[in-house]
């Protein structure tokens, strides 16, 4: 179990991942020298797609900025309250809780992810689903050419939407093939956001490698 204080900052750590720019995405939280306790990295299945050339050369740490905490903690709050744990005024949280660790995923694709156009994966909306009230942090649906698929919802500017898929989208349309991982990032509009009772389910454990 991990006590977040403001005296704990989080990092992510951007490492070279290929020689076409893109970094992978790791979670770092140092732990105080006078510990001797090796700092805890929690690997994302995220990458970063970096604009210096250098960067994608060389291993890069920033400190998380107040959107990420922003969404972090209102994940963890939901987290906590759908599994009836009180939300104390220091927030205590088990980092290497399968749940927890998709929250990170999700906190990671909001900053460094690049959002992909809906076109040809969502079906079109025809007013008939009840209207759904949300917010950055809301947990979604959205009406794909695949099924109903939970996200959650991290940005919002004017009508235009961008979530994060909780479950992949697979496209097969004559010979061509697309497809959509957990994680990616969509660009969709703010009436193609429905309630999350509409996907099949709403959070699968992932695995990820704490070190």
């Amino acid at each position: 179990m991990f006590e977040l204080s403001s005296e704990v900052p989080f990092l992510w750590r951007l490492s070279a991942e290929s020689s076409d720019g893109y970094c992978s995405v790791s979670m770092v939280v140092p732990c105080p020298p006078e510990t001797q306790v090796h700092d805890l990295t929690i690997e994302t299945n995220v990458q970063s797609l970096s604009s210096d050339s250098t960067r994608s050369e060389t291993e890069e740490t920033l400190e998380w900025n107040q959107e990420d905490i922003e969404l972090f903690l209102k994940l963890v709050n939901r987290h906590q309250l759908r599994i009836n744990q009180p939300l104390p005024e220091t927030l205590r949280v088990d980092l290497t809780d399968p749940e927890i660790i998709d929250i990170i995923n999700v906190v990671a694709a909001a900053g460094f992810g690049v959002a992909f156009t809906s076109y040809g994966l969502i079906q079109q909306a025809n007013g008939s689903f009840p209207v759904h009230q949300f917010d950055v942090g809301s947990l979604a649906s959205i009406n794909t050419v695949s099924g109903f698929k939970p996200c959650i919802v991290v940005d919002l500017e004017d009508d235009d939407v961008v979530c994060v898929l909780l479950e992949d989208i697979e496209v097969q349309s004559g010979l061509e093939h697309d497809h959509l991982s957990r994680h990616d990032l969509l660009l969709v509009k703010r009436i193609d956001i429905l309630h999350p009772e509409f996907a099949e389910c709403h959070l699968r454990p992932v695995d990820r490698l704490l070190h």
